[in-house]
């Protein structure tokens, strides 16, 4: 009979391009829990994966768009809809969107698996995971909650003020009835504890990267840019949008000569095909190159000069040190950010690269030209010891010990099975 204490994770995204969600999955299940992540189908057929010993079902949580001219147009439609209604229907709250089918598809799941853990990750997962741990109850079984907080929601500035709203107040409601928040960072703990009320301090789980679980990159940057070894190429890896600051970078690009930028997102994303038209007299300097596994990421990296992180100043990017941080540094890149609070300061602490006032072009080419001159400086703080700092397993370990204390758990750890996405047949 398997003993095994079981945990249900829920996030509203395709899973495989998060590696926060297939971290946790996999060194949950790595340490002897049986790990089920429930993320959004990319298509119309619900699928199947694994990472290590975890279970990922894609299932009906909510209605997936492809970015493309029809899907643009969705988008369009569904926010000047949130607008009218803020502005013609103020008193009647708006819906959580997704809630009502995630719960429904949802429900006969975790009744089969029975958690003993369920795990939100985000704010759009909690009111459907706070749900799910209430009609457990109902049916005989105790589950308890964990609130990844992933966001600070009053930064959030895609949410109009309605929906804002009733999000923070199923946020307040569902993290007092949480075993325990999680946090990314210590900037984010400090946001925390007044927004939601915390009796006690989130507990802190940064989104480091692998550092043991690397794998080499079947692929080469420099290949897949067509640039020789000593070719300066600059390189930006991860989500793009117009806050993200690409558009900075590239027209700093204007006032180096030579340099290359390597940038590795999603081809279709709008942002880029606009970057890519607007900026098409550096078509031979500007590389987009598609997303590379995970586990292969730092590998893929390390071939580049410089790692970018080129934001603009929203609260969320003030408090937070994100995953690319992290990887730039398993890569031994030196790193070039904007003067965002928390990054910013933690350059100047490590002297692994340089800061620029954000949006500030030619600022940002002179950052770049001065770590060019000497970039051997900056990667030589990339200790042993400092990088070990900055893994996931260290995290890990305490991921591990927050579970098992919340479980009252003593599971028995596998063999490590390797950081890596599996297709699995549909479940019938």
């Amino acid at each position: 009979m398997n003993t095994s204490p079981r945990t249900m994770h829920i996030v509203l995204n395709g899973v495989t391009e998060d590696s926060r969600v297939l971290k946790c999955a996999w060194s949950l299940a790595n340490a002897g829990w049986d790990v089920l992540v429930c993320g959004a189908r990319p298509g119309h057929n619900d699928d199947q994966l694994k990472i290590g010993y975890a279970i990922i079902n894609r299932v009906y949580l909510k209605i997936v768009i492809k970015q493309s001219s029809f899907a643009f147009i969705l988008r369009a439609l569904r926010y000047y809809k949130r607008k009218f209604q803020a502005k013609v229907l103020p008193a009647v709250p708006p819906v959580i969107p997704n809630l009502i089918r995630a719960r429904t598809t949802l429900k006969p799941i975790a009744l089969e698996f029975k958690p003993d853990v369920i795990h939100a990750h985000d704010y759009t997962a909690l009111p459907i995971a706070g749900a799910l741990v209430e009609y457990l109850a109902t049916q005989g079984h105790t589950a308890k909650l964990i609130y990844d907080a992933h966001e600070y929601v009053p930064g959030v500035s895609h949410l109009t003020a309605p929906l804002k709203k009733v999000y923070i107040r199923e946020e307040k409601r569902y993290s007092k009835m949480a075993a325990t928040v999680l946090s990314v960072s210590e900037g984010m703990s400090d946001l925390l504890v007044p927004h939601l009320e915390l009796t006690k301090r989130p507990e802190l789980v940064a989104n480091d990267p692998l550092f043991e679980g690397q794998q080499p990159c079947k692929r080469d940057m420099r290949n897949d840019c067509n640039v020789l070894a000593t070719t300066p190429l600059l390189v930006y890896s991860g989500a793009v949008a117009p806050q993200r600051g690409l558009a900075t970078v590239l027209e700093a690009l204007k006032q180096l000569p030579g340099v290359h930028l390597a940038l590795i997102a999603n081809p279709k994303n709008q942002t880029v095909l606009d970057l890519q038209s607007q900026y098409s007299q550096l078509r031979d300097r500007f590389h987009v190159l598609p997303y590379v596994p995970n586990s292969e990421l730092v590998s893929y990296l390390s071939t580049g000069d410089i790692g970018l992180i080129p934001i603009h100043h929203k609260l969320n990017h003030e408090i937070s040190l994100i995953t690319k941080f992290g990887e730039y540094m398993q890569a031994r890149l030196p790193i070039v950010v904007s003067d965002v609070r928390t990054m910013a300061a933690e350059v100047k602490r490590l002297g692994n690269g340089e800061v620029f006032i954000a949006e500030n072009v030619d600022d940002c080419a002179a950052a770049v030209k001065k770590v060019l001159a000497n970039k051997t400086t900056y990667q030589s703080v990339y200790t042993e010891k400092v990088l070990l700092e900055r893994s996931w397993e260290l995290q890990a370990e305490n991921l591990i010990k927050i579970y098992n204390r919340i479980a009252d758990a003593k599971p028995t750890a596998r063999t490590h099975l390797p950081f890596t996405v599996i297709t699995e047949p549909a479940p019938q």
